[in-house]
């Protein structure tokens, strides 16, 4: 199946790009800040200047004029962008007479103008460009529902890290109409570019404070789509041959454990603990690795980039192993590249001074034994609170825990977020502690009024601060001690020890594609006719959880480029006629690969996998306030092990200390949200009907202390009294 990627790179190129052809072949591309980025996630700069494009420039900076050639104008559809083209094309005094008195009329930028719009034109701007001199120059105008960022193959997002301030800050509530509705154009946007006119249910979230959010964002995209369908008689794609996708809009309530816990797997580690910019890390190289001292001083002042993306084969393998597992492969893999590339060794002697690789590959030996010898004591408590039992299978004793807690608390070793980290976990896990015993731990983790802060506003996403004797989690079987339970224990040894948290995500997944998602929780916006069904028989077993299926089990092969896109044109035409798929064979990799989200093959034909939407509806999941990449990683293993097309949408992608610093910043008035920034100028959009000032509820914030004197009790003494007043209460 053709992936997202693939998706918004024929978009741009064949609809946009390619479809303007000027007489003299050359031409000009104007983008803003915004749009560069979609450009950029899209296309590889040689794909652009491939289609003979001379230059990209940003309609925000001065720019010369290229009175001469055509240019296709890539922007946001805001009032800044409008203004901006407007200017481009002053008028003009008929020839031979004279601009007026107090007209200026300087030269045009460009001989023509081919707009595309990255997602629907508002129709207050588009009079405004009808009455601007600026028409008699636009050869095209085109709204290309493209506002959104292909991340991954199945995983997209809006690249918006602060959109949940206005949606779960009461302070910051004022904005939250005019949020919800910029979400779900974008949602709808995305939706007209893959040619999905979906079924839509939603999370009705029993602990959150503001637990309408979803159904408001899925009453509201419902509104953008139909409005679409109304506008256009090509949408929905009337041909398509598979099955009406279903679209899940939920929120970061539904599981508040993922963005906190330590993953181990390649991908999550390295974003967990490297500063990653657009999937690429930027270091400064050691002296010590490179050849020469000319070399060490030439580079001493450079900074040198790594790309972590799929263009990268390996990557592609291993993202998605356990770290210890990866970087075993990647040890093993570059000793035989050494053995079977003689020059490759001989220049590894000169540098090192010996047969034996040195540097890099010692390190990585280093870390790999490193982590398999650690204790792991703080990491082994995370787990035993996420999932509610030991590595053994076993309930946790949350008294205990508390105890083997403390010295972690106080160690000096241990870095303030990985104590808030433990901290935020504990009361997750306990569905709220009493406010002594949280007093008491933050007295031990010393954390700063700023963190302790961060802990409170847990309390705006629905995590009960307090503790109410006999109350149960009211997410039933999606809790988080429950909805894990169906795996097989200790099935992957020490490494399934540290990997034992499954993403609440997995379940609602698994649930959707077997038709037993709770519908009490996730109640059904539009709901299929009864006759409808709402998925296929799944008629491949899924694996227990931290399993895989063979690769010719899961049948998951490279994607077909032959296979036909659900592609919004200038005239819709989602379902172009199939085209031969010929003898192409995949290459053939591991079925580690399969389940890590690599396009990989094992030489059966590349159309065996572009049947996998036939397998039943596609199902897209909609998460407002952030994924984390332990959730990427589940829809690839769901996606694998169910052969059916699953993708994953949200506002961004976030990594612990991101996720970390957000909660930080919730309770404070002087932030404004990246949206609002490059909305500046924008007429605010229209609220959706269903949101009422009215109904919203009130959040409220429990207090807690910064930091409290140890008392001089045992450990176990500071929690006597408690314990005896619950003996006295029985």
């Amino acid at each position: 199946m053709t992936s997202l990627k693939d998706i918004m790179k024929k978009r741009i190129l064949d609809d946009m790009i390619r479809s303007v052809q000027p007489a003299n072949r050359w031409k000009i591309i104007v983008v803003d800040p915004k749009s560069i980025k979609i450009l950029n996630n899209a296309c590889r700069m040689h794909d652009i200047l491939e289609e003979n494009v001379t230059l990209v420039e940003d309609i925000t900076r001065k720019r010369q004029p290229y009175p001469g050639k055509e240019a296709i104008y890539f922007i946001s559809p805001n009032e800044t962008c409008i203004q901006r083209l407007i200017d481009d094309f002053p008028a003009q005094p008929p020839p031979g007479k004279e601009a007026k008195k107090g007209e200026t009329a300087g030269p045009r930028m460009y001989a023509v103008g081919h707009i595309f719009f990255t997602s629907a034109l508002s129709d207050a701007l588009f009079n405004k460009i009808k009455a601007s001199p600026a028409i008699g120059y636009i050869k095209t105008l085109k709204e290309m529902n493209v506002d959104f960022l292909a991340y991954e193959s199945q995983v997209f997002t809006f690249d918006q890290p602060n959109s949940a301030l206005p949606l779960y800050s009461p302070i910051r509530e004022g904005s939250r109409h005019n949020e919800i509705s910029q979400i779900a154009k974008k949602i709808a946007s995305t939706l007209a570019t893959l040619g999905e006119y979906p079924y839509i249910r939603y999370y009705a979230s029993p602990t959150s404070t503001v637990p309408a959010i979803p159904l408001y964002v899925a009453q509201a995209v419902k509104s953008e789509l139909d409005e679409l369908a109304r506008q256009d008689t090509d949408f929905p794609p009337a041909s398509s041959p598979y099955k009406r996708s279903v679209l899940i809009i939920t929120d970061r309530t539904l599981d508040m454990i993922s963005p906190i816990v330590h993953e181990f797997t390649y991908q999550a580690m390295m974003n967990d603990l490297l500063v990653l910019k657009d999937g690429k890390y930027i270091y400064k190289p050691d002296p010590g690795d490179l050849p020469s001292a000319a070399e060490a001083d030439a580079l001493q002042t450079k900074n040198v980039s790594a790309s972590l993306d799929e263009n990268d084969p390996i990557w592609m393998l291993i993202r998605h192993w356990h770290y210890a597992d990866a970087v075993e492969y990647i040890r093993t893999t570059f000793n035989k590249f050494l053995t079977e590339n003689r020059a490759a060794s001989s220049a590894m002697e000169r540098e090192g001074g010996g047969a034996e690789p040195s540097g890099g590959i010692e390190s990585l030996k280093h870390m790999k034994e490193t982590l398999s010898s650690l204790p792991q004591f703080q990491e082994m408590k995370g787990k035993d609170l996420a999932t509610g039992e030991t590595s053994k299978g076993r309930a946790i004793k949350f008294t205990q825990t508390m105890i083997d807690m403390v010295p972690a608390l106080d160690s000096p070793t241990v870095t303030s977020t990985d104590k808030l980290r433990l901290l935020m976990l504990y009361i997750i896990a306990q569905n709220g502690i009493e406010d002594d015993e949280r007093r008491r731990l933050l007295g031990y983790a010393k954390l700063s009024l700023e963190e302790s802060q961060a802990i409170t506003n847990l309390s705006y996403w629905g995590v009960r601060m307090g503790k109410e004797k006999g109350e149960k989690d009211a997410k039933g079987k999606y809790a988080y001690h429950v909805h894990g339970k169906k795996r097989t224990k200790g099935e992957d040894g020490e490494a399934f020890d540290l990997s034992r948290w499954t993403p609440v995500l997995k379940s609602v997944l698994e649930d959707q594609i077997s038709n037993q998602l709770d519908t009490t929780l996730f109640p059904w916006l539009t709901e299929p006719a009864p006759d409808s069904p709402r998925s296929a028989p799944t008629h491949i077993k899924a694996p227990a959880a931290g399993g895989v299926l063979s690769s010719k089990a899961t049948g998951l092969w490279a994607p077909d480029p032959n296979f036909p896109t659900s592609l919004r044109t200038t005239r819709a035409s989602w379902a172009p006629k199939r085209r031969a798929a010929g003898d192409e064979k995949a290459k053939n990799s591991s079925s580690d690969a399969n389940a890590g989200g690599g396009h990989a093959a094992s030489g059966e034909p590349a159309s065996s996998q572009s049947d996998i939407r036939k397998n039943g509806p596609r199902v897209i999941v909609f998460t407002l306030g952030g994924v984390t990449f332990s959730e990427l990683r589940t829809v690839y293993a769901v996606r694998g092990a169910f052969q059916r097309d699953v993708l994953l949408g949200s506002t961004h992608v976030t990594a612990p200390l991101q996720w970390i610093d957000f909660l930080k910043q919730m309770g404070k008035v002087d932030v404004t949200t990246a949206d609002e920034q490059r909305e500046a100028g924008s007429p605010a959009a229209p609220s959706p009907g269903a949101v009422t000032a009215g109904a919203q509820d009130s959040l409220k914030r429990s207090e807690t202390t910064g930091s409290l004197k140890k008392e001089e009790k045992g450990l176990r003494g500071m929690f006597g009294k408690k314990k005896k007043n619950k003996e006295n209460e029985t």
